[in-house]
This record gives structure tokens, sequence and C-alpha cells, in this order.
């Protein structure tokens, strides 16, 4: 995950330069490049890690998971896309146990532009995202002692993370393209491309699994 933090700033630099470019373009009344945020919801397949939290009792992970998102949308005469990054976050308990998921996605849209009119727009191409996810399961009523913090003597809490590719085609509904607030409606259905085995940065990870054929439909609303 500490990569997350450099590509996070690599992003809002990026949103910085580009923002002098939407003001300058606003001027000219051709406003090609615009910034955006909105939110998503992905709905996932069930994921194979849920058949060992259940064989274990523990709380499964939310097949629909929500995440906020801001980037950057480049609308021309045929072509549009849109370059953005995502936080995602979701938990469940059950009884005293909980995991929570916390992660990141960036995703790359290329469309063709089907309908391009003064107050609403139709595209549709392809779209390519990486998410990094994070996975903290514990027990709610463990109890840290600051006076004995080996290790060795502190126990319920399990840590680990894992990475997946997708591609697939997506569609961009743009609305009230003329006024203050325009709208945009995301709609993608992405294909898992990699295994997505998991990791953990404080040990080894045995009986293994990974999330590859874990597909996932995507759609979302943006302002800009």
């Amino acid at each position: 995950m500490k990569n997350v933090y450099l590509f996070v700033v690599m992003m809002l630099t990026v949103v910085t330069y580009s923002q002098e470019k939407v003001i300058d373009s606003i001027k000219k009344k051709e406003k090609k490049v615009s910034i955006y945020y909105g939110g998503f919801v992905s709905f996932n397949d069930d994921f194979n890690l849920n058949k060992k939290l259940r064989n274990s009792n523990l709380p499964e992970l939310k097949t629909s998971i929500p995440d906020f998102v801001f980037g950057l949308n480049y609308f021309g005469k045929k072509y549009s896309g849109d370059a953005e990054f995502g936080f995602l976050y979701s938990k469940s308990d059950k009884g005293a146990n909980e995991i929570k998921q916390m992660g990141f996605n960036s995703r790359i849209r290329v469309h063709y532009n089907l309908v391009d009119r003064e107050k609403f727009a139709f595209t549709t191409g392809l779209s390519v995202a990486y998410t990094g996810n994070e996975y903290d399961i514990f027990n709610k009523n463990n109890t840290i002692d600051l006076n004995d913090l080996e290790p060795n003597n502190n126990s319920g809490h399990v840590n680990f993370t894992n990475a997946m590719l997708y591609f697939g085609p997506s569609t961009s509904f743009y609305f009230f393209r003329k006024s203050d607030w325009n709208v945009r409606l995301n709609i993608g259905y992405e294909f898992a491309l990699t295994r997505g085995r998991y990791d953990s940065e404080l040990g080894s990870v045995i009986n293994n699994i990974g999330e590859s054929g874990n597909n996932r439909f995507v759609v979302g609303i943006v302002f800009n």
C-alpha cells in the first residue's frame, strides 16, 4: 500500500496542472478537459476468500463495495476518455469479529462518441482498471497492553493484501452539459485478468487462493 500514496501525489499534481487548462477552455467556451468527482459501486462475484471465512465462522466480505473517485475527463469531436483514481472501504462483523477492506481503484476509459449533442452525449468503449486491497480481520474484544508489546504475546489480528487487473466494456451518459453541474452516469463490466492471490507483510501465506474469474459490474455517477 506504500505505492498508493506516491500514486495519489502524482494524481494530485496532474489535477493541479490540468486545472489551469480547464479554466482556459471554459473561457473559450470549449470545455474539452474537466475535473470530476463522484461515487461508484462495484458489484463483485462472490469472493473465493469468503469460502475460507465461512469455514472459520468469520464475517464475510461484502460483494457490493462503494468507492469515492476523482479524475480527469477529455471530450473531443470523436473520442473521449477518463483517467480516475478512487478509494474504497467496506466492513462487516459477526459477533465480536470484524473484517475491514480498504483499497484503491485506478481506471482509464477510452470511448467513441456515438451521440454528441448540446445537452446530452452517449459514449462507449473500453476500460482498464487496477485495484489494490488491504484486509484486516480482528476480534473487537482484544486487549492491548502497552507494557507488553511483544508480538508473540499479542494475537487476534490478521492482515493481508491482494491486487487485481480488470478489462472490459463501458458506456457513459452525459446529462445537463450546458449547466454548471454536468452529470455523467458511467456503467461497465470488468473481467478479472490476474490471479489476485493473497500476500502479507506480516508473514508467509499458506493454503493460498486467488480471485481469478471474479468479475464485477461497475456503476457510478460523477459531477464536473
